[in-house]
C-alpha cells in the first residue's frame, strides 16, 4: 500500500511540475495608464494599445486592451518599446523602470566578483508595466555623453562636480540623457554610487553597455552583463521620442576571454522585429558603444563592429543616424568622406561622441582640482546635446570649463609637434610654419579658415596631426594615452614676409548648420 501511495505521490509531483512549466511557457501582462501613479494596475485604469513587448528575441503588439502574451525564453529580460508620449515611472537612480528580469536561479555561479541578479523565481500570474502620459513634442533636446568611465570614488567626485553638475545647470530642460557605455572602468561594485551621482543631472538617464561595464570573470556573452542588468535591465531596447526611434545596441561581444566588436544574432532578429514597427520615415538613432568604425583605432578589428553590414541591410530606405563611444575621441563621418588614404565607407552618418571623462580622468588639475584630461584626439572632456525636430537633427558639443570650439597653436615639420608654446618667431625662419587648428567638432561639411591680420581669410587644409597644445597636458602619460592624429586638425602656412612686431591670427568655423565660431591668438615676429 504505501508503494502505490509513494506512486501518487511522485505522479502529482509530477503534475504538478508539468503545470506549472505549463504556465510559465508565456509571459503575459498589460502595458496600462497608471492613473493614480502607484506602478500597481487597478480597476477602472486603461491598457495602452499598440505597445511593443519584447523578450529579447521576439516582439509583440499589446491589444486593444493593452494585453501582451510572449514566449518564454531561460533567464530573459521582458522589456518595453516607450510610446511617444508617455513616459516610465523612475528608478531611485532616475532610471526608467521599462523592464522585468526574469532569473529563476539569479546569475550563475560563475559570476561571482560583483553582484548578480538575485533569484526571481518563478514568473507571476502577470508581468505589467505602468506607464504615465505626457506632453511630448516633436522639437526636443538629448544629451549624449561618452565613456563616464569611473575607477574609484575619486573619480566619481571628478564625474559629479564637473560633467554632472554642468548638465544640472545647463540642460533642464533636455527629455532625457544617452550614456554611450564604459561607464563603470572595471569595478561593477561602484554601480550604485555611481547611478546616485548621474541622477543628480536632474534628467531621466538611458545606459548603453561598455566593454568595462562587464563581468569578466562570465563564461561567455550570454552572461557578460549580469551586474549591468541588476541595476539597468537589457543591454539592448528602444523607445521613442515624438518622431524619432532611439535604439540602444549591444555591441560588445565576449568569448570568455576576449571582447570585439560584433551585434549577437538574437539582437539582430530583435531588430530587425522591432524595426518593422517604425514609420518608414520616422529617423532612427543608434546608441552604441564600439563604434562601426573608427578612425584612431582604424588598424584594430576588435574596436569596429566587424558584422556592421546586417546591420545596413535592416536599413536600407531608412534615416539613421550611429552615436558610439570607447574610442575617446570625437569622430563625425557621413557617407563618401575620406581621411587622408582612408574612408569609414559608411551609408549612414556616425559620431563618436568623445568623452566624458576625457583621458581616464588623467593630466593636470584645474582649479577646482579636477583633471584637465583632454581625449586622445586633444579635446576636453564634455558631452553633446542633439536638438530634435521631426526626423531632423542638429547637434553642439560642450566642453567642460572652457567656452571656445578650438585649440589654435603653431609647429613646424622642422621641429616636430613640439609647437612653440611662447608664440614667438624669428622673421626669418617663419618659412614652413604653421597655424594648426584643433576644431573638436568639424567634419567634413564644415568651413574653417585662417585669417592673419586683416588679410582675409583662407581656408585652411585638413591634415591629421597631433595637436601641440593638447599634447603638453599628455606629458608623461602612458603611451596608450598619447595622441595619434586626428578627423579634425586644419592647417595654413603662416606668411613668409610679415613685418617684425605683434601679430594676430584668427581661426574661423562655420559648421554645418551655420553657426559660426572664432578664436584668436597673437604671436610675435623679432
Amino acid at each position: 500500500m504505501r508503494r502505490y501511495v509513494g506512486v501518487v505521490l511522485v505522479l502529482l509531483v509530477v503534475l504538478l511540475g508539468s503545470v506549472v512549466l505549463a504556465q510559465e511557457s508565456v509571459v503575459r501582462g498589460v502595458v496600462f495608464e497608471d492613473a493614480n501613479g502607484n506602478r500597481a494596475l487597478d480597476p477602472g485604469e486603461q491598457g495602452i494599445p499598440g505597445v511593443p513587448v519584447s523578450n529579447g528575441l521576439e516582439v509583440v503588439v499589446t491589444d486593444a486592451a493593452g494585453r501582451y502574451e510572449l514566449p518564454v525564453r531561460e533567464n530573459m529580460i521582458v522589456f518595453v518599446t516607450k510610446p511617444s508620449g508617455y513616459t516610465f515611472p523612475l528608478s531611485e537612480y532616475n532610471t526608467p523602470l521599462f523592464f522585468y528580469l526574469h532569473r529563476p536561479s539569479g546569475s550563475p555561479e560563475a559570476i561571482r566578483e560583483y553582484p548578480g541578479i538575485a533569484p526571481t523565481g518563478s514568473l507571476p500570474q502577470e508581468v505589467n508595466f505602468p506607464l504615465y502620459r505626457v506632453e511630448e513634442s516633436e522639437d526636443f533636446s538629448v544629451v549624449v555623453l561618452g565613456d563616464t568611465q569611473v575607477t574609484n570614488h575619486q573619480e566619481i567626485q571628478y564625474l559629479r562636480d564637473s560633467i554632472v553638475a554642468d548638465i544640472a545647470k545647463r540642460q533642464s530642460s533636455a527629455r532625457c540623457a544617452i550614456v554611450l557605455g564604459d561607464n563603470i572602468n572595471d569595478p561593477l561594485n561602484l554601480y550604485p554610487r555611481y547611478l546616485q551621482v548621474m541622477a543628480g543631472m536632474g534628467i531621466p538617464a538611458w545606459y548603453v553597455f561598455g566593454n568595462h561595464d562587464m563581468n569578466f570573470d562570465a563564461p561567455d556573452n550570454a552572461t557578460k552583463h549580469e551586474t549591468f542588468s541588476r541595476y539597468l535591465g537589457p543591454t539592448y531596447y528602444s523607445f521613442n521620442i515624438g518622431e524619432v526611434h532611439f535604439v540602444v545596441l549591444d555591441s560588445v561581444m565576449w568569448d570568455g576571454k576576449e571582447y570585439h566588436g560584433e551585434i549577437s544574432e538574437d539582437e539582430l532578429l530583435w531588430l530587425e522585429k522591432d524595426l518593422a514597427l517604425v514609420p518608414q520615415d520616422a529617423l532612427i538613432v543608434f546608441a552604441m558603444h564600439i563604434p562601426l568604425v573608427s578612425y584612431i583605432d582604424r588598424a584594430a578589428e576588435k574596436h569596429q563592429v566587424k558584422n556592421r553590414e546586417k546591420l545596413f541591410a535592416l536599413l536600407e530606405g531608412r534615416k539613421a543616424i550611429f552615436l558610439a563611444g570607447h574610442t575617446h575621441t570625437i569622430e563625425r563621418f557621413f557617407p563618401g568622406d575620406a581621411f587622408s588614404d582612408w574612408s569609414p565607407n559608411l551609408p549612414f552618418p556616425q559620431i563618436i561622441a568623445g568623452a566624458a571623462c576625457g583621458s581616464w580622468w588623467s593630466g593636470p588639475k584645474d582649479d577646482l582640482g579636477i583633471p584637465l584630461s583632454y581625449t586622445r584626439d586633444g579635446v576636453p572632456k564634455g558631452y553633446f546635446v542633439f536638438e530634435f525636430s521631426g526626423n531632423t537633427w542638429k547637434d553642439t558639443f560642450y566642453p567642460f570649463g572652457i567656452s571656445r570650439q578650438m585649440n589654435v597653436s603653431f609647429f613646424s615639420p622642422r621641429k616636430g609637434l613640439a609647437g612653440f608654446p611662447d608664440g614667438v618667431f624669428v622673421r626669418e625662419e617663419l618659412g614652413g610654419i604653421f597655424v594648426l587648428a584643433n576644431v573638436f567638432n568639424a567634419d567634413s561639411r564644415s568651413k574653417v579658415l585662417c585669417a592673419i591680420d586683416d588679410l582675409p581669410p583662407q581656408p585652411m587644409e585638413y591634415r591629421s596631426l597631433v595637436d601641440p597644445f593638447a599634447a603638453r597636458l599628455h606629458a608623461g602619460l602612458p603611451d596608450w594615452m598619447q595622441m595619434k592624429g586626428s578627423t579634425h586638425t586644419y592647417i595654413a602656412p603662416l606668411p613668409e614676409n610679415l613685418e617684425r612686431g605683434l601679430h594676430r591670427v584668427t581661426v574661423i568655423f562655420e559648421d554645418a548648420y551655420g553657426r559660426v565660431f572664432e578664436e584668436t591668438r597673437f604671436f610675435e615676429v623679432l
